[in-house]
């Protein structure tokens, strides 16, 4: 009996497609420094973005080798950043520059940011839309950490926040 059973479970997996039960994750960690500087990462997985950013550009991104490590145009992915992901501060955009970007092993691509935040601000306004459009089950994790510590999921019904 546990033979059939085991031979139902397995036939049971191949007829439900991954696509129907994937989740879709990224983690964003913005540090506030007291220096006034940011310093933000975001992890998402690599194939993920290249599907989107294939989607919503209509060309595709290639990755570069170069010294043992994989890596995209940073100006290639600077033009999808700043249509999905921004932040404001006494409503006023935050220019954030790219400093860096890899493509782990694991098949994570890792984006490494920084910009400048204004003295005495009391709140920041997060925009963060990566990904949502074509991967409607995408959840984008915000941690703030710095003179605000505080952490968000944002998807596609919550796309902006104001931390406080």
């Amino acid at each position: 009996m546990q033979i059939y059973l085991n031979i139902f479970l397995i036939l049971l997996t191949h007829f439900i497609t991954p696509s129907e039960h994937e989740t879709h994750v990224s983690i964003t960690e913005i540090m506030a420094k007291e220096n006034q500087e940011l310093e933000i990462s975001i992890e998402l997985i690599a194939h993920d973005f290249e599907y989107v950013y294939k989607k919503e550009m209509s060309k595709s991104i290639k990755s570069i080798f170069k010294e043992k490590k994989e890596y995209y145009d940073s100006n290639e992915i600077k033009i999808y950043l700043d249509k999905h992901f921004s932040i404001f501060q006494k409503k006023s955009k935050t220019e954030l520059k790219i400093i860096g970007n890899e493509i782990k092993l694991d098949g994570s691509l890792l984006i490494y940011l920084e910009g400048k935040y204004k003295k005495n601000i009391k709140h920041i306004h997060v925009n963060n839309d990566l990904l949502v459009k074509w991967l409607p089950n995408q959840q984008n994790i915000v941690n703030l950490n710095g003179f605000i510590k505080s952490n968000l999921i944002f998807n596609k019904n919550k796309k902006s926040y104001v931390f406080q």
